[in-house]
């Protein structure tokens, strides 16, 4: 199993771009899709042989909620076929992932492999995106948009090194990787975060960062951590600002210094709200992407709680039979992030559910961060970051539509989750122990028998 989680992880982060330079069919890009398929199958047969024991009854209960708003809103509004199962596909096909190491028991050996192998394709993003940064601006552009490493969209690229730089940071704090060696990775990472030009590497990095870095940190180090994360923080702004205003200005039709963007209220507001509405037709900023939605729908109680239907807002490749009823009223609005999308096609309670199961993750990663010193601890308090970085960037991009991020996330949550599970339940061999943490771990409590946990 894990020669096709490796595969997985190579596809999600490759084909796409493989197949758009012409260096493998353009067929290519489905891959991904059809490892999921292979997975579900996989888990479907194996699964039942010890019926899932390591998928906690939470979780159950967290899909079957999220299923039957599915459900209903499918019901409510009388969807056609076609828009169905184009919102089946593009929201569930990450889920076999997650069941995947629940049936199937990664090892540290395992685990560290695919770490190692995950390092090297972000490493990979240094010098392709500086050699993309050169080709823009040698062509007299100034937009950071195409400047997207082997993830074909800038923002996505920089969501997926800040959460491997998270993990960085928690293998730095654990003792397995350098000190030396962790900055050296952060500082490289940092680059391409930067020519990029995305806006949200500003919030991003400091919120995942910090997260891990003081949710690890013993409280008599804490003060040394933290003055740490100051100076990382520092080095990281060093290099955003002035890089980020030299590509803003040179070649730029209007341009627009960082410090100037974040000062200017005017412009902040203006870049997340345009005040648009339901029936305008003007280009949707992220705030009002869930602030239009939400007020009009405040007068129809089915839509505002099931919303109306999983992608029957969303358009399809596939032709006009697979796109949404409600696409053209909507559609802008559901592109711009994943909290509207879920918010218009599934409800409040939907977008209510997929928040509980990124909460759940988040115990989840707490109680190993606090409990378990082997590797998979150690992912987990990197994890808590990227959870929060997930959180956030929910109401930024639509990452379910990104196979890169959601199926790396929803693989590494299973990963967690499992390993959690099989601790409750006394299956793990591996020595766990009670790790001093900062508060914020302290109020995860231990769920698995006594004898587990070593007397102080």
């Amino acid at each position: 199993m894990q020669y096709l989680t490796l595969l997985i992880i190579l596809s999600v982060t490759l084909a796409q771009y493989l197949s758009s330079i012409h260096l493998a069919p353009d067929s290519l890009r489905y891959l991904p899709e059809a490892l999921s398929a292979l997975c579900c199958a996989i888990v479907l047969l194996a699964g039942p042989r010890d019926r899932f024991r390591a998928v906690a009854p939470r979780y159950w209960l967290a899909f079957f909620a999220t299923a039957t708003v599915i459900s209903c809103g499918v019901v409510a509004n009388h969807m056609a076929p076609g828009p169905m199962l184009e919102g089946l596909r593009f929201y569930l096909r990450a889920l076999p992932m997650f069941f995947l190491p629940a049936v199937f028991e990664v090892s540290e050996s395992q685990l560290r492999t695919q770490l190692r192998l995950l390092l090297a394709i972000a490493l990979l993003q240094v010098p392709l995106s500086v050699y993309q940064r050169y080709a823009v601006y040698s062509m007299g552009h100034g937009s950071g948009d195409a400047v997207y490493g082997t993830l074909m969209i800038s923002s996505i690229m920089s969501i997926f090194l800040i959460g491997v730089i998270c993990v960085a940071a928690a293998l730095a704090l654990r003792g397995r990787l350098s000190k030396v060696a962790f900055v050296c990775i952060f500082v490289l990472l940092v680059v391409p975060t930067t020519i990029n030009e995305t806006k949200s590497t500003i919030f991003l990095l400091p919120f995942g960062l910090l997260t891990t870095l003081l949710a690890g940190s013993p409280p008599r180090k804490r003060l040394r951590v933290g003055a740490s994360a100051v100076l990382l923080l520092t080095i990281f702004a060093a290099l955003f600002v002035p890089i980020y205003d030299f590509f803003a200005v040179a070649n730029n039709r209007y341009p627009v210094k960082l410090e100037d963007f974040f000062s200017d209220k005017k412009k902040v507001v203006t870049y997340l709200d345009k005040n648009t509405d339901v029936g305008s037709r003007g280009e949707a900023g992220r705030v009002d992407a869930m602030v239009a939605p939400f007020r009009e729908f405040s007068s129809d109680p089915v839509h505002l709680v099931f919303g109306v239907g999983i992608y029957n807002a969303s358009n399809s490749g596939l032709g006009s039979s697979f796109s949404g009823e409600y696409y053209p009223l909507l559609g802008r609005y559901t592109i711009e992030t994943s909290g509207a999308a879920f918010l218009i096609e599934m409800g409040i309670l939907g977008l209510g559910c997929a928040l509980l199961l990124d909460w759940l993750i988040f115990r989840d990663a707490a109680f190993l961060a606090r409990y378990d010193t082997s590797l998979f601890g150690t992912l987990a308090l990197g994890w808590l970051g990227i959870v929060v970085v997930i959180v956030i960037a929910t109401f930024y991009k639509s990452l379910h539509y990104f196979e890169s991020v959601s199926y790396l996330f929803w693989y590494y949550a299973g990963v967690i989750a499992a390993r959690r599970t099989r601790m409750e339940l006394g299956a793990e061999p591996a020595p766990v122990a009670r790790v001093r943490a900062a508060s914020l771990l302290q109020t995860v409590q231990p769920r698995f028998p006594r004898r587990n946990i070593p007397e102080r």
